[in-house]
């Protein structure tokens, strides 16, 4: 598939000279390997995702186009109908230490791998990243609160609000971080740091789970949805 960007660069040579000094060197030095080889990290909290991109999606490839101010930087992943698009931080964004582990400290240790060198992913058939997306977790800054997620589905204030009261927190702290298109969710609540991920449908707020093993939940779902299976097939609940 064609994409919109000026630049899809397969090897560092690719890059153009002055997009290099916005980039991270440890991850354009590996620009020709296979996607595992290029987020290990990544690869091992999500290794059956990792294991269907590395067979059955193209290598991965480096797309940008040059703004006014900063450079749009994404790793491209490929199949013969779909584009995942990786959004890359920028270069002076720490990824290791105390401020990175501050910002992210609400989530599961596996799920921050999807925040550290990028700003989360989209599986789209359109040849440019959209700026919203389902299906794919959201990024850091798209994630809904409950009045953003009211609107979405249908559920009340008054729901939303024994919902936050059962979970045990204040309702500004209750975030979901990933909706499909056909409605389940995936919720955080950011106060308590606990590693817990809870899934409910739609509006049907007061039927919630935790999800056992949210990590391993979540790349077997993205294992589903990068074999294109249909959405309404994947078991949330064991």
């Amino acid at each position: 598939m064609k994409v919109s960007y000026p630049y899809n660069c397969a090897e560092k040579s690719d890059i153009p000279d002055d997009a290099i000094e916005h980039l991270d060197e440890e991850l354009i030095d590996k620009l020709g390997g296979n996607f595992s080889l290029l987020f290990p990290r990544f690869s091992e909290f999500f290794s059956e995702s990792t294991r269907i991109i590395d067979e059955n999606w193209d290598k991965p490839t480096l797309v940008l186009e040059k703004g006014v101010r900063n450079w749009l930087k994404y790793i491209l992943v490929q199949s013969k109908t779909k584009n995942i698009f990786f959004s890359l931080k920028p270069k002076f964004i720490e990824k290791e230490g105390e401020f990175f582990d501050e910002d992210h400290e609400m989530l599961p240790d596996g799920w921050k791998e999807i925040y550290r060198w990028f700003n989360a992913f989209c599986i789209t058939d359109l040849d440019y990243s959209p700026s919203e997306w389902w299906n794919t977790p959201f990024r850091y800054e798209s994630r809904l609160d409950l009045d953003d997620y009211e609107k979405g589905s249908g559920a009340t204030r008054k729901e939303t609000d024994e919902f936050s009261k059962k979970i045990g927190c204040d309702r500004r702290y209750l975030k979901c971080w990933l909706l499909t298109e056909v409605g389940d969710a995936l919720f955080i609540n950011e106060s308590s740091c606990d590693q817990k991920v809870y899934h409910v449908k739609g509006s049907f707020l007061n039927d919630f789970i935790e999800l056992k093993d949210p990590v391993k939940k979540l790349d077997s779902y993205l294992s589903h949805l990068l074999n294109e299976f249909p959405l309404v097939d994947f078991r949330w609940r064991d």
